[in-house]
């Protein structure tokens, strides 16, 4: 999924589910800068205010794989049920991590966060629900399992869906996967079916004592909405403009918390709390060049008494308390003896 789904969606899930528009800001800039949050900061460094950040996603695909294990199976490939019968595959293969949808895992993961009361981390841990749906039948590191067919599999690695390029995260595209035994793909389907299980789950943490009559409610009328907005298919996600549009529409009406979601910027939230100083390239432009560049630019806090009350910092402390707890929950039951192939 992309910022479509991890932010566009989940913003009107999240108002649909009762949150206050702020709040569903929140959880939705959180769900999409999951995947933003993909470089390493030092803060005050050699101050008593220092602080580093760990990552929950990365752009190097090429990382050893114990980097790959603690980002991609944590955060985007929540390891599921290898046996459920969306896996079938023609070479009748099974992997331990498979992702599946809406798995016992994901279904702790996501209780975990929900039981901390964290906006910032409940949005983390929508993204890898949601995921589940998308990135489903791929697992989140080296192996071939992931191999697809085609003119372009040899050159690129075997790591999560690289070989299947966009095609997961698009909202209104229909394609193939060959590996499976039901192979016909609806994105839509699959993304309508991830934002009902993520509005039941964020219904219940609003309002614990929803009756089953309004939750049904609230799903049907979500399905639909989305249904209508997504449309019909987009082979090329030529259409995502006018998609976005009507989402911002549908957040507009009352039963969708009256307010559109403001414009998403990755950085925002750290230019909210950290002055920068370039030296050489910009290190956070992101680019080959900037990589190389030897000159690592200066971080510090622009307000060092308040600096943990900032969106950043909140956000990037549920990152690794997100990080801690689902090692927990998947360590003893997917995990445990497991042996990594090498690059």
């Amino acid at each position: 999924m992309n910022h479509e789904f991890h932010y566009c969606i989940t913003y009107v899930i999240a108002a649909r589910a009762g949150l206050p528009p702020q709040d569903a800001q929140v959880l939705a800039h959180s769900s999409q800068y999951t995947d933003d949050n993909n470089r390493i900061f030092k803060i005050d460094k050699g101050l008593p205010t220092a602080y580093g950040n760990y990552i929950s996603q990365t752009m190097n695909i090429l990382k050893p794989m114990d980097k790959l294990l603690r980002i991609y199976p944590l955060f985007h490939f929540i390891p599921g049920d290898p046996m459920t019968g969306s896996a079938w595959r023609k070479d009748g293969g099974m992997h331990w991590l498979n992702t599946t949808p809406d798995s016992e895992n994901a279904n702790l993961v996501m209780d975990a966060a929900l039981a901390s009361g964290d906006l910032y981390r409940i949005g983390i841990a929508c993204h890898g629900y949601a995921d589940t749906w998308a990135h489903q039948n791929f697992v989140g590191y080296y192996n071939e399992f992931n191999s697809m067919t085609g003119p372009l599999s040899a050159a690129i690695p075997n790591i999560g869906h690289a070989e299947a390029a966009h095609a997961p995260d698009w909202a209104a595209l229909v394609w193939a996967d060959t590996r499976l035994i039901h192979e016909p793909i609806d994105n839509k389907a699959r993304f309508i079916a991830a934002a009902a299980g993520m509005l039941r789950k964020l219904a219940k943490y609003v309002d614990p004592k929803i009756t089953t009559k309004e939750l049904r409610k609230r799903e049907t009328t979500l399905k639909d909405d989305l249904d209508r907005c997504i449309g019909r298919p987009d082979i090329f996600n030529a259409h995502e403009s006018r998609r976005l549009a009507r989402y911002r529409e549908l957040a507009r009406t009352p039963e969708y918390g009256g307010r559109e979601p403001e414009p998403y910027d990755a950085h925002r939230w750290m230019d909210e709390a950290v002055n920068e100083t370039v030296r050489g390239l910009r290190d956070r432009s992101g680019t080959l060049l900037s990589r190389l560049d030897p000159f690592t630019d200066i971080f510090t806090w622009k307000d060092r008494e308040n600096y943990k009350q900032t969106h950043w910092f909140r956000f990037e402390e549920a990152v690794k308390q997100h990080q801690k707890e689902t090692w927990q929950i998947l360590a003893d039951r997917n995990f445990q003896g497991l042996e990594l192939p090498e690059l």
